[in-house]
Formats: structure tokens, C-alpha cells, sequence
């Protein structure tokens, strides 16, 4: 096998674990996919264990054969021993050091050998944080799994500050294995000439934590000239096409032109989600120009900074409107989207940290 990403000092493989990357539609998708991107311009460039079916076809020129003899599944125990079985296939047959990311929170294997090297992304631990929101199936596996994978993992990528105070918290032996790379932001965009007017927008997947089910009763207060655009997956579009008001408009399943366009005709990005590891779409928006209304609490406090408001999550949707009107009032959105965007890091940058710490783990 041609040993990609390698360097004189580092892994003279890189493995990244597939699962989370079915869609580019996903947070994990998206971050994986960018990062990969930026790895390339970098002369690295990581290839992709197929553990998972149907991983989305941007990713192919990157994903390994599928292994003979060893079915793939979604099922996420299943996925996890496929991709262990991959990783040593591939230690046993190359020389050197070999490195293996799992970017989906948990995914890195605990079998050990003397030249693997193990790095995991950790976006958020909403799944343990909100154990009543999300399936049982899932709470039940990341209390057994991803205890496991921090003790495993030779390094911890965290997206925000947020997120690595959480991991601490909850694990302590994390410490002394976490490093802070935030996402990478867009380049800034400049924002088309026309009439200021009142097209909210919010891109979100159908959790109850998302509270998806706040947005009616916000816009139930809200000037009858206001808009609301939704991006959101199946079950957001069955939760929110039953209403009636036509000002609601419920999308799926964009192409990345039309997302670009969107978040380019909008006036105000609005996150009622009470948990965020990060939020890539309002790093989206701010970079369009676009401010952030957000609920306070968690990484997307320090995605958006300046460059929007935030309420607490037992605000109302009479507060909500409130403060959608005075931002959109705000003569100086586009300013305070600029000013926050010189500060934040391109996915450049993000390839170059993460290049750094695989170079590191190498030399050990």
C-alpha cells in the first residue's frame, strides 16, 4: 500500500474510521470532509476504513477496498470491530508506525500494539448529557463505549473549550491527552446589495433538544412581514410541515450551492438548540455576514461570540421574538460578523494543528 500523509517524523499511515461519514449533511460528515480537504492542500492525506455501508460517495477517492469476508453494518459495536480488525490487517503488513482517527466521538478500537498511534474527535457529549433525549439504544452504548475510547485513545481532539471542560469532567482521565482545535470557518463572504429585510434561518436535525418545536410558537410573535426558512432532516420536515402559517418554509437535504445561497439571502441565523458542541452552521452564517440568535450554555457560546445574542433555555418564544427584532434592528450586523470572523481559524489552520499532533504521536 502507498503510504499516504506521511512525513519524516510521522505515522507513515494514516487510517480515518469511517463511521460518521455516511453524509456530508451531518455535523461529523461535514468536519470530516473539510478537514480531509485541508489535509490534501497539506500533502496528507489520510485514507477511509469502510467499517460503515454507503458512506457518502464524496469520501470515495479516499476509502480503502472493502475487506473480504467481514460484512459491513450501521450498527455501531459492529462498525467499531470491522474497523479493528482493519486497523490490525494494516499494522501487521506495513512497517512503521501507523495511525488511526476516530472522528465520531467514541470510534477508536482498544486493541494495542507498540506502532499504533490513536487519535479521537470528540464534538460534544450531548448523548451523555441528555440521556432522556436521545435513543436508549445509543445512551446505553456511549456509557459502555466511550469511557473505553478515551482510555484508549493516545490523543483527544475537542472542538471547543466547552466540549473539553465536559470530557474532563465526566472522565478524568482525559487530562493530559485533550488538545483544543476548533472547527475551521469559511471565508468570509461579501454579502449581496439589497434592502434589509426580516428571512430568519435555522438548519437543524430533529432532536428534542434541538426544540425544533419552538420555532411556530416564536414566529407566533413575530411581525407578520418575518420569514423563517428551515433546513432540517425527515422527521424535523414531519414535525414542522403540519404547520400553517406560510411564512414557514421547511427544506431538505440541500446541495451545498443552494446552502451557500441561502445563507447568503438571509438576515439572522436563529439556534434554539440548549446544547451545541460547536455549530458549524453558525460559523456558516456569521461568515456570510449573517448574526446568530442562540440559546447560551455550551460550544456555541464561543462559535458566536460577538457576532450575535444569546438567551437562556427557559427564555419564552414572546423573549425569543423580542430579541430576533432587536437584533435585525442592529444597524452593525455585518460589522459585528466581520470582527468576530478575523479571529477565527480556516480550515487550514485546523489541517495544520492536526497535522502537528499526528507528526507528534509519530515521533513517540
Amino acid at each position: 500500500m502507498q503510504r499516504h500523509g506521511s512525513s519524516k517524523a510521522g505515522p507513515g499511515v494514516i487510517l480515518w474510521d469511517g463511521f460518521g461519514l455516511q453524509s456530508l449533511h451531518s455535523g461529523v460528515g461535514r468536519h470530516a470532509w473539510d478537514l480531509l480537504k485541508a489535509l490534501e492542500r497539506a500533502a496528507c492525506s489520510p485514507r477511509i476504513i469502510p467499517s460503515v455501508p454507503d458512506l457518502d460517495p464524496e469520501f470515495s477517492p479516499y476509502v480503502l477496498p472493502p475487506m473480504g469476508g467481514w460484512p459491513q453494518s450501521r450498527i455501531k459495536p459492529w462498525s467499531l470491530f470491522l474497523s479493528t480488525q482493519w486497523v490490525k490487517r494494516q499494522v501487521r503488513t506495513h512497517d512503521g508506525p501507523c495511525l488511526v482517527h476516530g472522528l465520531s466521538n467514541y470510534n477508536v478500537p482498544a486493541w494495542k500494539a507498540p506502532q499504533l498511534r490513536k487519535v479521537l474527535t470528540v464534538h460534544d457529549l450531548i448523548p451523555i448529557l441528555q440521556r432522556k433525549e436521545v435513543s436508549r439504544a445509543l445512551g446505553l452504548y456511549l456509557s459502555y463505549q466511550l469511557p473505553r475510547a478515551v482510555a484508549a485513545a493516545d490523543a483527544i481532539i475537542c472542538v471547543s473549550r466547552w466540549t473539553e471542560n465536559t470530557l474532563h469532567e465526566h472522565y478524568p482521565v482525559s487530562r493530559g491527552k485533550t488538545v483544543m482545535i476548533p472547527n475551521g470557518w469559511p471565508k468570509a463572504q461579501e454579502k449581496s446589495p439589497r434592502n434589509p429585510g426580516s428571512h430568519l434561518l435555522t438548519i437543524s436535525r430533529m432532536e428534542s433538544y434541538k426544540r425544533l418545536d419552538l420555532i411556530p410558537a416564536i414566529l407566533r410573535n413575530l411581525p407578520a412581514a418575518v420569514r423563517w426558512t428551515v433546513v432540517t432532516d425527515a422527521r424535523g420536515l414531519d414535525l414542522l410541515q403540519s404547520q400553517t402559517d406560510a411564512r414557514l418554509v421547511v427544506k431538505t437535504r440541500l446541495s451545498e450551492p443552494e446552502m451557500q445561497a441561502l445563507h447568503g439571502a438571509v438576515d439572522l441565523y436563529v439556534h434554539p438548540s440548549r446544547l451545541e458542541g460547536f455549530c458549524l452552521p453558525a460559523a456558516a452564517s456569521i461568515s456570510h455576514g449573517v448574526p446568530v440568535i442562540f440559546t447560551r450554555g455550551s460550544g456555541i457560546d464561543e462559535v458566536v461570540g460577538e457576532a450575535g445574542m444569546g438567551l437562556l433555555p427557559g427564555d419564552s418564544a414572546a423573549q425569543w421574538a423580542e430579541a430576533i427584532q432587536e437584533l435585525l434592528a442592529n444597524s452593525d450586523k455585518a460589522g459585528l460578523c466581520q470582527r468576530r470572523h478575523q479571529s477565527a481559524l480556516s480550515w487550514d489552520d485546523v489541517a495544520a494543528r492536526t497535522r502537528a499532533l499526528y507528526d507528534k504521536l509519530g515521533e513517540r
